[in-house]
């Protein structure tokens, strides 16, 4: 058994806890873990991990697992670690006080409305802008690729018509992403020079 010294010593410890505290140290906590999971990878690498994926690498699918627990558990340590806030803030208020004002709670969410809507169309613009970027420097036929053609026009916003066909909705796709259109095939005859008469008369 431990000494009764030691058992009271550690009570003595845990009592009486600032919760204002924990509940910071442990937002801050959740938002490092949130931070390290979301923050490491950078938006271009995540568009090329997906159209090449077929290349990847069976670790990354543990690391992304990973993340994403990383995630779960920063928002839990957040949601947590505001709670203890809260408590500490009501059991430090004198009595009568008033503990929330609710004019400014309305305020603030309103504000966190405003700014999801403005969040979610610049991640539509920077989203459109990382795709175009990949397919620029990565050279793709939608052509002979419908559904990756069908999949980047959702994006893009290009429904297909009844009147489409792939080539006139590739080259629509195109148009709308602003993306550099396939260089015709030349239509020249071959080169002639350097071919006798029998060569010649094949090539035609």
């Amino acid at each position: 058994m431990l000494p009764l010294a030691s058992v009271t010593s550690n009570a003595g410890v845990f009592a009486n806890p600032d919760w204002t505290s924990l509940g910071i140290v442990t937002a801050m906590l959740g938002a490092f873990l949130i931070a390290s999971a979301t923050l490491l990878e950078h938006p271009r690498r995540l568009v090329a991990r997906y159209f090449g994926r077929k290349s990847g690498r069976l670790q990354s699918v543990r690391e992304y697992v990973y993340n994403r627990l990383q995630v779960v558990l920063g928002f839990a340590f957040l949601l947590i670690g505001f709670g203890m806030q809260l408590v500490g803030h009501f059991m430090s208020l004198p009595p009568g006080a008033e503990p929330l004002n609710m004019a400014w709670v309305g305020l603030i969410v309103l504000g966190v409305v405003s700014m999801l809507l403005g969040g979610w169309w610049w991640s539509l613009w920077a989203f459109r802008r990382y795709v175009r970027e990949y397919f620029t420097e990565h050279k793709v036929s939608f052509e002979s690729e419908g559904a990756l053609a069908r999949e980047v026009g959702e994006l893009f916003g290009v429904e297909p018509s009844v009147n489409d066909t792939v080539a006139t909705y590739a080259a629509r796709l195109r148009e709308a992403a602003n993306l550099p259109q396939p260089a015709p095939r030349s239509m020249r005859f071959p080169d002639m020079e350097g071919l006798d008469d029998g060569d010649a008369e094949e090539a035609f």
